[in-house]
């Protein structure tokens, strides 16, 4: 009867790992092939015991016959199985002390909903990752020159920013206000403080030589819509490949820019992408 007990709870390990490596990988697999997997993983595990040859033997079939026996699958798929499966492993040896108690059924119920649930965490996180390597894509190095000054600034290309300066339609961008502050002209800094978001379309503290770089955007936050001020830009040299120069678009200065992915100072508007893609 201890036999089958532990078929039972391989088994049920071996489809968690599985279900989640086919999730991570991106591969569809039908159920009974990965039962059949965890099943015939789990018989070669439990009969051979802790052999060496065995456990290779086991992770083979495991693979092999839930994903095909290809070099691709064992090459794409048998690292997550192998990290999954030390994750759980390690896990459940150290919870071991606090489940020895249990019956055989409780002990093996809350092992398993531990590993789904583990596992539920680690695909979440997992996802997050790849998510973040992924938008790291889009980060770029960025020369931003306005008012005379020429400003290095680290820059994410945002898909969702659309937003466009309404006289010419061309691309808003939206920057630190700390990061430009220390290169801005004293003058323009102290006219910035005084203007008030209630009363948006007064720019009277500014002195003319700066009005003529302003305009007035409208933005879309949760609450309402709001506008604000744009200004324009003389030019902005993204880095890439290949490198492109934008010259006379805007931007608006932000003080909330602490949530800026990848810790940058600037989202560029998604036209950016188009020497980049």
């Amino acid at each position: 009867m201890y036999g089958e007990w532990l078929v039972l709870i391989n088994t049920l390990f071996n489809l968690a790992i599985l279900t989640f490596t086919a999730r991570v990988t991106g591969v569809l697999v039908k159920n009974s092939r990965l039962l059949m997997s965890s099943i015939c993983s789990s018989f070669v595990a439990v009969i051979g015991g802790q052999m060496l040859w065995t456990t290779i033997l086991s992770f083979i079939l495991l693979i092999g016959i839930g994903f095909h026996f290809k070099i691709r699958s064992f090459q794409k798929q048998g690292p997550i199985v192998l990290t999954a499966t030390i994750v759980i492993g390690g896990l459940l040896t150290a919870l071991q002390p606090f489940l020895k108690n249990l019956s055989a059924t409780h002990f093996i119920i809350i092992c398993f909903l531990l590993a789904v649930l583990n596992l539920v965490a680690f695909y979440k996180q997992w996802g997050f990752v790849k998510l973040e390597r992924l938008s790291g894509q889009f980060v770029f190095d960025t020369t931003l020159t306005i008012f005379g000054a020429t400003i290095p600034l680290s820059a994410f290309v945002d898909t969702g920013n659309q937003a466009i300066e309404p006289l010419s339609g061309k691309p808003v961008h939206f920057v630190s206000y700390t990061a430009l502050r220390p290169h801005l002209p004293s003058a323009f800094r102290e006219a910035l403080m005084e203007w008030q978001e209630t009363d948006p379309y007064n720019v009277s503290m500014f002195s003319e030589d700066y009005q003529r770089y302003i305009r007035f955007i409208h933005v879309n936050t949760v609450q309402q819509q709001t506008v604000v001020l744009g200004f324009r830009f003389d030019e902005w040299h993204i880095k890439g490949e290949p490198s492109q120069v934008k010259m006379n678009e805007y931007i608006v200065l932000t003080k909330k820019a602490k949530n800026f992915p990848h810790s940058t100072a600037a989202i560029l508007h998604f036209s950016a992408l188009s020497n980049n893609s």
